[in-house]
């Protein structure tokens, strides 16, 4: 297939690069599509350099799909553009992701909708991903009522700028890092429970999306209750999940563990008391589930500790995923 990359020179979008390059069914080298701003940036792809160039209808024109990364305004405006010339996006931003009409897929848990119908196909929030891939089929078996997270979100989830933003702050800490820049406030050293937009109800933008986001995928409405509280912390690179389920069904940690062994790109943990960490698991593409134990009290309620590389699993291969459903190739 005949690929575009859009917003190619972001950190997203280089990784998505790097996984295309072991893709049997891409056909040449991937159109590199920037801003103006960033035309002329040259990537290596396959031990060649490729050069990024400004995007314009024409360059969709004999191209069978576009991976999309370059933010949901520009999104909105290049996807059904793209679309028209009968490209299948795959795109990264939230401007698709609560359209009825566009598919929101996790190519294990819902991959099928990949197929279903041309067009645009969202990818879903970087946190959303790695709970529902430990959530869903836990559902399947034993009818998830409840989900309650807390997330513990990588700087590299709020782009580039907040990654230079970091560094520069954690090497000028504690005299000069005192004052907000990117984050609402200083992010070195630090832990703030605000991501996004301001929402109704003392949320933010982040909660919000994996609310509904969780809901579209897992084909649930209001009757599975979801909390969130979505925090960022100064780790680089890999989300982490503190989520607790409330079930119909009884479940232990051993059933839970049973179901979740066989789900593809899953691994987990079988001691209580192991984990992996974000920093463990960078540039690894599988969400690691660990820390399952009972909620004590409660025979219908478990705890887990969920990571993943919010780059990879998280965006970048996620799509890639999507991409080689589209292609015809089986799931790695």
């Amino acid at each position: 297939m005949r690929t575009a990359v859009l917003g190619a020179s972001g950190l997203v979008g280089r990784k998505m690069l790097t996984l295309l390059e072991d893709c049997s069914w891409l056909s040449g080298d991937p159109v590199l599509l920037t801003s103006a701003r960033s035309a002329g940036t040259e990537i290596s792809f396959r031990g060649r350099n490729l050069t990024c160039r400004e995007v314009s209808a024409e360059d969709f024109a004999g191209v069978d799909l576009a991976l999309f990364s370059a933010g949901g305004g520009t999104s909105r405006q290049w996807a059904p553009i793209a679309a028209a010339a009968g490209c299948v996006v795959v795109d990264n931003s939230s401007a698709w992701r609560m359209d009825p009409l566009v598919p929101l897929v996790v190519p294990e848990i819902n991959g099928q909708l990949a197929k279903s119908q041309p067009g645009i196909i969202a990818n879903p929030n970087c946190s959303t991903i790695q709970i529902v891939m430990a959530v869903s089929p836990l559902d399947k078996v034993f009818g998830v009522k409840e989900c309650h997270v807390t997330t513990l979100q990588a700087i590299s989830g709020a782009g580039q700028a907040a990654v230079q933003e970091i560094l520069q702050q954690t090497r000028d800490f504690p005299e000069d890092s005192n004052s907000a820049g990117f984050f609402p406030r200083p992010m070195a050293y630090n832990v703030l429970p605000a991501i996004g937009a301001k929402t109704e109800f003392g949320g933010y933008e982040e909660e919000t999306k994996v609310l509904h986001e969780m809901r579209r995928i897992m084909d649930r409405k209001d009757d599975l209750h979801i909390t969130c509280t979505a925090t960022r912390v100064p780790v680089l690179d890999g989300h982490s999940a503190a989520i607790r389920v409330v079930c119909e069904k009884a479940i232990t940690p051993q059933k839970a563990l049973a179901v979740l062994e066989k789900v593809p790109g899953v691994i987990v943990t079988a001691d209580p008391h192991d984990f992996h960490t974000a920093r463990e698991i960078a540039g690894n593409n599988d969400v690691y589930v660990g820390r399952v134990r009972q909620d004590p009290g409660c025979e219908r309620s478990l705890l887990m500790w969920v990571v993943a590389d919010n780059l990879l699993k998280g965006a970048a291969w996620n799509a890639v995923q999507i991409a080689g459903v589209v292609a015809g190739e089986k799931r790695r």
